[in-house]
């Protein structure tokens, strides 16, 4: 789903609603791409985040947690400058354009009332964000475009702000005529009529245009000419709810996944999806964009991070397969001991020089002559100690495999253990704990971790059961370590998902011996979903009391042992994980 005219014009109607007149508070600018306006407005403290990112742009008032860097960038300085405590007036929208303006009553250094305008063009590549004063004489650009960038149009400051060029062949959806309309069906012939509208109008995205095109003759892909007093009759309602700020912001969710985002009903799935309505666009991006970018945000973040488990995960299982093979082969060792005791049994009957001797193996039952291979170079007692070096051999490369085999799958464990909190991660301080983790246990070299940044203090998830009981859950192993052998009480619960990866969950008791059943399943569907399980449809998770959990010595952050355990079945449920979540 592209982010289109329609999408901005129903978020420029929210923004009008619920920030106009709201005092500008903080300006920060958590990602480089993106700036963060904080308002006081209508006794509400809101977010508005403007993201020209050119793979996803996009604007809302947000929730989403994002960390600011110690230093503000320029850009976000030079807003701190023009705008700070500013009133925001109006949000405009030019024509039916991919852009905002937002128009500032601010005062300049001298303390005297004057005009501020942020411009929000979300144009794929070419998003950008321009500050511009009372008459559009830009002051500064996020992204600044000069005649190397492009010949067409510049956005530097000092120069005077221009819109973006229109596009060719296409005209304003918002102006169009009846007669206009219908002398381009008849133009477009027997074409597609999604795609007459989507190469005819501006600001219409290819999931609005097959709607429009669903609504006027029941398929998407219907003839332009055959259907064009329908087509018009659909383009004109759409025109007018538009206009009129009738908006119905919704998600397509299509296997349990959210697959489109729009400001009018979507109907031309019909039943191949569920239709989710939302109250408001920005919610409704919110809940689109949430996952979405926390998994991009973390793989951006940390990329050398997944590169490094990744490949040590190869190189592991490499080593396991090389080792498993090997350790076949020495099933063979007690056939090597036979052969020696056969050859030892027989020394009177056998010389020098033979290539193979026929014994009778006496280990068979019954008997049976076998046919045994000799070193013609060697006597037959020196033969016999030949086949009884290759058995001491085997025996003890059996017994050093099967314990490098097991080192093998304790580590491959935490490497899965150090990917999954990794994928889980949602801050970039989170990252950075599991950078300080592969350091001490010595896969990442110290100098990968930038000197100057100081690690926070651990910050536990917390969440509160519907019972008042505090939930601790780590975020990573070294969070894990610490909260189950140094935070939690010998008589706390401990939850943990059984045989895969996961984090330590903590149900602390505050003097109470057993918290009511309801809390305990909770507790457990939080390890679920706090878990690489999260996505079955049950989970076990194991439990026990904190003074059973012991950490053998030398073993990897995270990893933990225990005997004495009840087992529960649950489904991971997120939306009861974030209903319990502490903020």
């Amino acid at each position: 789903m592209a982010f289109d005219a329609g999408m901005i014009a129903c978020l420029i109607s929210e923004f009008n609603a619920r920030l106009t007149d709201g005092k500008l508070e903080k300006i920060h600018q958590p990602e480089k791409d993106q700036i963060d306006l904080i308002f006081r407005a209508k006794g509400e403290i809101l977010r508005l985040a403007l993201s020209a990112a050119p793979g996803a742009p996009r604007m809302g008032i947000t929730s989403l947690p994002k960390e600011n860097p110690p230093t503000p960038p320029f850009f976000c300085t030079l807003l701190r400058k023009h705008l700070a405590s500013g009133i925001l007036r109006a949000v405009k929208q030019e024509g039916f354009e991919r852009m905002a303006v937002f128009y500032f009553d601010a005062k300049d250094e001298m303390g005297f009332g004057t005009k501020r305008l942020l411009i929000c063009e979300l144009m794929g590549k070419y998003s950008n964000l321009i500050l511009c004063d009372g008459e559009y004489k830009i002051l500064g650009v996020l992204r600044p475009v000069d005649f190397t960038k492009s010949e067409k149009r510049q956005l530097l400051p000092g120069m005077r702000y221009e819109l973006p060029p229109k596009q060719e062949g296409k005209c304003d959806p918002l102006t169009e005529t009846r007669e206009e309309f219908l002398l381009k069906a008849a133009a477009a012939g027997e074409r597609g009529a999604d795609k007459f509208i989507l190469n005819s109008y501006c600001g219409i995205s290819p999931l609005i245009a097959r709607e429009l095109a669903f609504e006027a003759a029941g398929r998407y892909d219907c003839p332009t000419l055959e259907n064009a007093p329908a087509l018009w009759q659909s383009l004109a309602r759409f025109a007018e709810n538009v206009k009129t700020e009738r908006f119905a912001p919704c998600i397509v969710r299509i296997e349990g996944k959210n697959a489109e985002y729009s400001f009018l009903p979507i109907k031309h799935y019909e039943g191949a999806a569920e239709i989710l309505p939302f109250e408001g666009p920005s919610a409704m991006l919110d809940c689109y964009f949430e996952e979405k970018e926390r998994s991009e945000r973390v793989h951006q973040r940390a990329q050398d991070l997944f590169k490094l488990l990744t490949n040590g995960v190869s190189r592991l299982q490499r080593k396991m397969e090389a080792q498993s093979a090997e350790l076949a082969q020495c099933a063979e060792k007690e056939r090597y001991k036979e052969l020696g005791d056969l050859i030892t049994a027989n020394l009177y009957a056998l010389k020098k020089g033979q290539q193979k001797a026929s014994l009778i193996n006496y280990y068979a039952d019954p008997p049976e002559t076998i046919e045994i291979e000799l070193d013609s170079r060697l006597t037959p007692a020196a033969n016999a100690q030949k086949y009884f070096k290759r058995y001491n051999k085997a025996k003890t490369a059996e017994r050093e495999l099967t314990v490098q085999i097991e080192k093998a799958k304790e580590e491959l464990a935490y490497l899965y253990s150090a990917i999954d909190a990794l994928e889980r991660a949602v801050l970039p301080y989170e990252i950075e704990e599991i950078r300080s983790e592969l350091v001490r246990t010595g896969y990442l070299s110290k100098s990968k971790i930038p000197q100057s940044k100081k690690s926070p203090p651990a910050r536990y998830l917390e969440y509160e059961t519907s019972g008042g009981f505090r939930v601790l859950c780590g975020r990573n192993n070294l969070q894990n370590d610490a909260l189950t052998f140094k935070v939690a009480d010998k008589n706390d619960w401990w939850f943990h998902v059984h045989g895969a990866p996961g984090s330590h969950v903590i149900l602390l008791c505050d003097g109470v011996d057993d918290p009511p059943a309801e809390d305990f399943t909770q507790a457990a569907i939080i390890a679920a979903v706090n878990s690489s399980l999260c996505a079955g449809a049950q989970v076990t998770v194991d439990y026990t009391r904190v003074r059973y959990v012991k950490k053998p010595p030398a073993a990897h952050p995270g990893f933990a042992i225990y005997h004495t355990n009840y087992s529960a079945e649950v489904t991971p449920d997120e939306g009861l994980c974030k209903r319990l979540l502490k903020s």
